[in-house]
């Protein structure tokens, strides 16, 4: 059992010795940790003393850790901050682009397809407003050097 513990925390770039930093990052104290784990304090208090981390426990942590995401493979690299959610490679979706996407079932194919497209009047917006960007941007940088 130790050894999936260890093996949940390094695939998640951690160590045993860190549960106990994690618990403090996130609760104020062990009252606080025990109400949300539904256990008495003094389970708590003997699981940092003893090292003896259930996996269920540590396996919230990790998901309070990375921003309530779940800690399969999938879903490694994401991260919520706010109400923006951030891709592995750096993409920022708020729940407004999320909502945006046109979820479509293709019904021609015998599988059930899922198609993700966006709409054409957003993203025409946006590079209006990168192309906006750009060009100010230029303008400041002539002024500075200027």
């Amino acid at each position: 059992m130790k050894n999936k513990i260890k093996d949940e925390l390094f695939n998640n770039g951690l160590y045993i010795n860190q549960v106990n930093d994690l618990l403090l990052w996130h609760f104020d104290g062990r009252d606080e940790a025990a109400t949300y784990f539904g256990v008495t304090p003094q389970t708590v208090k003997n699981w940092q003393a003893k090292g003896n981390w259930p996996l269920s426990v540590i396996r919230l942590l990790l998901v309070m850790h990375r921003g309530y995401l779940p800690t399969s493979k999938s879903w490694r690299g994401f991260k919520i901050r706010g109400d923006i959610l951030y891709t592995p490679g750096g993409r920022e979706l708020s729940a407004y682009d999320l909502m945006e996407l046109d979820i479509k079932m293709s019904f021609e194919t015998a599988s059930n397809v899922v198609q993700f497209r966006r709409k054409k009047k957003r993203r025409f917006k946006l590079k209006q407003q990168e192309i906006k960007r750009t060009v100010k941007n230029k303008a400041r940088r002539n002024e500075l050097y200027n």
